[in-house]
């Protein structure tokens, strides 16, 4: 009964957008991850490992291990379940995080928050991990002084380059600590039927030349999430 009325609860792809947005707004990535898990276990894990491709029993551990979910393990359950990443300004007023703004030029796309989700947002909406891990590391390299960057996020040097480099896959926190030294959070957001059939192996490039824009749709008000 208790599992019955968990798939009831987040039946629809609005419901889990909710509640997966509640977990992070709190930046806190365990809260993430369990919320993640939540939202696989109250699926049909069976459908979310065939779309997803990864193995079902590694569907049940990848968001309650220690040292949590790999970037590209997110982004392939979030894909399953027809959402989508989505970087936002929390900061920033309703119209400058889901208004029309004009793109950001210079050395600013690389260091201001609108700047960075106006990089990192093309790429996200692609699902194409090789896209968003360009990006990144293009982000990475524009920093003034990537040193001092890395200590700031208490990131060895090295380790930030490797991190997304070539195939690698970076850690989800990671992703969350980059962010949040820009001052952005991560959202999800429901794929329209209308970019649905997007071919995300066809926007590998992005980066410096990315001009693709997404409509988004306005917040709504969620509720303080609750642990179980």
């Amino acid at each position: 009964m208790a599992k019955t009325a968990r798939r009831s609860q987040y039946a629809s792809t609005a419901q889990l957008e909710k509640f997966l947005n509640q977990a992070f707004q709190t930046t806190d990535s365990r809260q993430v991850c369990l919320a993640l898990g939540e939202a696989v276990r109250a699926q049909n894990v069976t459908t979310i490992a065939i779309a997803s491709g990864i193995e079902r029993a590694h569907l049940y551990g990848a968001f309650v291990s220690e040292r949590g979910p790999r970037l590209s393990t997110v982004t392939k359950v979030i894909t399953a379940l027809r959402l989508r990443l989505v970087t936002v300004q929390p900061s920033a007023s309703t119209l400058e995080r889901y208004g029309s703004q004009q793109p950001v030029h210079g050395h600013l796309r690389y260091s201001t928050p609108a700047g960075v989700a106006g990089l990192l947002n093309p790429a996200l909406a692609t699902s194409n991990l090789r896209a968003i891990c360009s990006t990144f590391g293009e982000i990475i390299r524009a920093q003034e002084n990537v040193a001092e960057f890395a200590r700031r996020i208490q990131i060895g040097r090295t380790r930030l380059y490797r991190s997304f480099m070539g195939d690698r896959s970076p850690e989800f926190t990671t992703v969350l600590t980059i962010l949040g030294a820009f001052g952005l959070q991560l959202r999800v957001e429901r794929v329209s039927k209308r970019n649905a059939s997007l071919d995300s192996y066809s926007t590998a490039g992005l980066g410096k030349s990315a001009e693709l824009v997404f409509p988004q749709p306005l917040p709504v008000e969620f509720p303080a999430m609750v642990e179980a």
